[in-house]
Order: structure tokens, then sequence, then C-alpha cells
């Protein structure tokens, strides 16, 4: 329940975000809240947005311990695990100056979640896969942090996203027009993706890397998107919000890796096939539901609602979270239906044939080890800080 209190400043907001496109600074006599309370993730925002926000400040989402939706599939972890946070650390500290972000990236402990992720991977497939995995999350976070240039303007946006996918092409050899001085222009991150570039360009051929960047550049693209509506303070119908979020959630190029991490060359009539389009979908959808939930907290207290818990309270027409806990777990299980739905199907296709068998078996195994490395970290790491909302029955309690 809501005080009187809070439900003056709701209705505040709402006439704000009703009668201007960006919002008036609070008062100090119409925030009922002390200096230390006030929620600091009101601050920039607009529009649809605002209202949505101060609709969800101090509520709580109760979500069921959603290990029970996937108790079959596996979880391990790589024998290298601790080899890799050292490389972690060494990869962060080449590319982030400041010590306060470097400090919290740290603290995310990728290497854990990698090691969940790869659990079979040999040390130089490894090393590759996490130069990948530490310059996406830190290339995303400054567009979605909220406290860089590049997430405050859309131009400099515009012109990172540009910058970073001409890079990318050129350090996959894609690109004919490359010359000896492209390297003075790398942004400080993606020198990371340099080293990705170096061990793809030995291991993969053309239409590998082609895939790895036409989904590297779909992703590119969702978080402009994404990154418009949080500026423009709009919120999308979830249909909408599912095609934008499959992209920008930055899972597909993940999957992209799969067969170079397995040291495997599935034929492109495989690759290619509804069946493992379906599977591809299914993986991108699950981890995107789970990222979604888990870092719901961290992003509202961020200052951005574009998260699926948002855009359901919003279009769901009920505007209760109890209600969004529940079509979540629908969502999920659904979704984990139609994985298995597809794996069966791909197993079928390729039963005559025992080696290519076994590899997409060990393709689909891969991309369970993916979602359960998403969801174990999800709760471990601090950077979403799921341990304070967790319950003895291993349901969640978080408080937005």
């Amino acid at each position: 329940m809501s005080s009187i209190p809070q439900l003056i400043e709701k209705l505040r907001v709402k006439l704000l975000s009703t009668l201007f496109p960006c919002p008036l600074p609070r008062t100090k006599e119409s925030d009922p809240r002390g200096p230390c309370e006030k929620n600091s993730a009101q601050q920039g925002l607009c529009g649809e947005a605002l209202l949505l926000a101060s609709q969800l400040h101090g509520e709580t989402l109760r979500l069921p311990n959603v290990w029970k939706v996937f108790s079959e599939w596996p979880l391990a972890a790589n024998r290298h695990a601790k080899r890799l946070e050292s490389l972690v650390d060494t990869l962060l500290e080449r590319i982030i100056t400041n010590e306060r972000k470097l400090k919290a990236l740290k603290q995310a402990d990728f290497a854990r979640l990698i090691s969940l992720w790869y659990p079979d991977a040999e040390w130089p497939e490894l090393e590759i896969a996490t130069a990948y995995s530490v310059w996406i999350f830190v290339w995303d976070d400054e567009v979605d942090a909220g406290d860089t240039d590049v997430s405050n303007d859309e131009a400099l946006a515009r012109a990172y996203y540009q910058t970073s996918l001409s890079t990318v092409r050129r350090l996959l050899d894609l690109d004919c027009s490359k010359t000896d001085n492209d390297d003075r222009a790398l942004l400080t991150n993606m020198a990371l993706f340099s080293d990705v570039g170096c061990g793809m360009r030995a291991a993969t051929d053309r239409i590998q890397r082609e895939r790895f960047f036409r989904e590297l550049e779909n992703f590119m693209v969702q978080v402009g998107v994404e990154h418009g509506h949080r500026m423009r303070g709009t919120i999308p119908t979830l249909d909408k919000y599912m095609v934008i979020r499959s992209g920008s959630v930055g899972c597909a190029p993940q999957i992209a890796l799969t067969d170079y991490m397995l040291k495997v060359r599935l034929p492109e009539s495989i690759m290619e096939c509804a069946a493992m389009k379906a599977l591809w979908k299914e993986t991108v959808i699950i981890c995107l539901i789970l990222n979604d939930i888990y870092s719901v907290q961290k992003e509202i207290a961020q200052g951005s609602l574009f998260n699926i818990v948002p855009v359901m309270f919003k279009n769901s027409g009920k505007q209760s979270l109890d209600a969004v806990s529940h079509d979540v777990e629908v969502a999920l299980r659904e979704s984990v239906r139609r994985f298995e739905e597809a794996a069966t199907s791909l197993g079928e296709t390729t039963s005559d044939d025992a080696k290519l068998s076994k590899e997409v078996q060990s393709f689909v195994n891969w991309c369970r080890h993916f979602i359960t490395g998403v969801l174990q970290w999800s709760l471990e790491s601090r950077r979403y800080g799921m341990a304070e909302c967790l319950q003895e029955d291993g349901s969640l309690n978080i408080v937005l």
C-alpha cells in the first residue's frame, strides 16, 4: 500500500509528465522524502517513463524460484575459473581508467559468468571469449549507465555505434577498404575487440565471421533504438519491446561464437534451418527475460525503464506486479517448451549422421549452459544485488 504522501507525489508526477516533455526539478516542499531518500532514478526521466517510475517506486516485485523451471538443465564451471579471474581483471585494467567504475566491474565477477558459460572450453578459446564478453559489457555500459556523455546525447551515441561497427567489420577482416592507419582511430574499449578479431580471423571462415558481424550489427542497431526510447521517455508495446530487446540484450552474437568455442563447424544447412533458428530465438528470449528480471532494480536506479517488468506493467492494463511476475513465469515456461521442441527437431534432422548429431547436441547443450549460467551468475553477482532479495525458498522480493 502506498502512503498518502506517496500518492500525492505520484499524482504530481503524472500531471507534470502530461504537461511537460521533460521533468521539472522537485522542490523541497513537494518532496515528502528526506534528502537521502529521494529517488535519483527519476532525475532526467520524462514522459511515460517518468510516470511509470513514480508508479513503481517503492513497490515490490515478488518472483518465484526460477530455478524450478530449469531444474533438469546442466550447470557446471570451467576448470580454469580462477585463472579467468586474473584475465578479466587484466582486460578491465586495459580499458577502464575510472577507479570507481573499475572497482564495480571487477566486483561483477564476469569470470564466474564466463566459467559457467563455457565449462568445457580450453584456454585459447576462453581467452577470446573472455575478451569479447568483457568488451560487450563495457561497450553496452557506455550507452546504458546514464553517467557518460554517450549515454546522454543521441548524436554522440550514433557516432559511437557507427565507429564501433566499422571497427568491428575491419577487425573481422570483412572490410576491403581498410588502411594502415585504421588502428589509430580505435575507441578505447575496442582494443579488446582487436583481440577477438585476431582470434576469429585465425580460426573461423568468412561465413562464420559474417554471421557474427550481422548479429553484432543488429545488437548495436537495437541498442540505438533502445537508447532513443530512453532519451524520449517512451515505452513501447510488449511485442515491439521484445523485438528491440532481443537485439539489444546482446545474446545472439554470443551464440554466434558457439561453433568456434566448441571447435566444430556445423554445415550451413543446419545453421540456417528452421529448427536452429527457433533454438537460437528461444535462447535469446529466455536470457532476455532472466537478465531483465534480475537487473530491473539496478536499471531503474540508473534511470532506465526499458525493461520487461515496467513494459509488462504498463501494457498489461492490470498495473499489478504480481500479475507481471505470473506472466514472466508463464513466458519462461513457454519459451523453454519451444526450446526443447527445437532441440528435438534438430536431433531428428541429424539422426542418420552420428558425428553431426553429436556436434549438434553439443551446440544445444551449450545453449542450456548459457542460460543456466546467466541465471546462476545473475543471482550471485554484486552487479545486480539479488543476494539481498533472496528468500529461504529461493524466491525473490525485489523492491523497485
